[in-house]
């Protein structure tokens, strides 16, 4: 959101100092990490056909680029000043990416609880093996080993299971 952000920025700049938006789209420089979602756009942009012929054409494009392209898109069909909605799509991409990062941060001790509760178990059953002899015997048993295999499984499917919970979109 905030390399998207970021070329919106760009856009409006070009576009306030002079240029149209079609020659402002062709010039900004991409960043790698708008360059892969927006080159289908560029390229259909510099072979003559119109910006919101373009936008129609670009398919695997992510929702922050297809926020973007698609106020650039209805900039350019209905004409006039575009660089004030540009702006304010920038600053909802801003919004985005802060709201991301704040998910993120309040995740994260969720985030340290998944990975203690998963290697704690297995770094005990590692050194219990390690030093103790009942322990090894009672491991090697055929008990032993079913019962360490069903908490293998309950454990990676405890890590899946926060995984899941924990993630944040992208």
């Amino acid at each position: 959101a905030r390399a998207v952000a970021a070329w919106c920025d760009d856009i409006v700049r070009r576009v306030r100092s002079g240029s149209t938006l079609r020659h402002a789209m062709l010039e900004v420089p991409t960043d790698p990490a708008t360059a892969l979602a927006t080159s289908p756009l560029r390229l259909a942009i510099e072979r003559g056909v119109s910006i919101p012929d373009a936008v129609d054409r670009l398919a695997d494009a992510g929702p922050h680029v297809r926020l973007a392209v698609g106020v650039l898109a209805a900039s350019s069909r209905i004409g006039g000043p575009s660089a004030a909605a540009i702006d304010r799509t920038a600053t909802v991409l801003r919004q985005r990416a802060a709201d991301l990062d704040e998910r993120s941060t309040l995740a994260a001790q969720a985030r340290l609880s998944t990975h203690v509760m998963t290697a704690v178990p297995l770094l005990m059953l590692t050194l219990l093996v390690a030093t103790d002899d009942d322990a090894r015997s009672v491991a090697v048993s055929p008990t032993g080993v079913m019962c360490i295999a069903v908490g293998l499984m309950l454990n990676a499917a405890g890590w899946l299971w926060m995984r899941r919970i924990i993630r944040t979109p992208t």
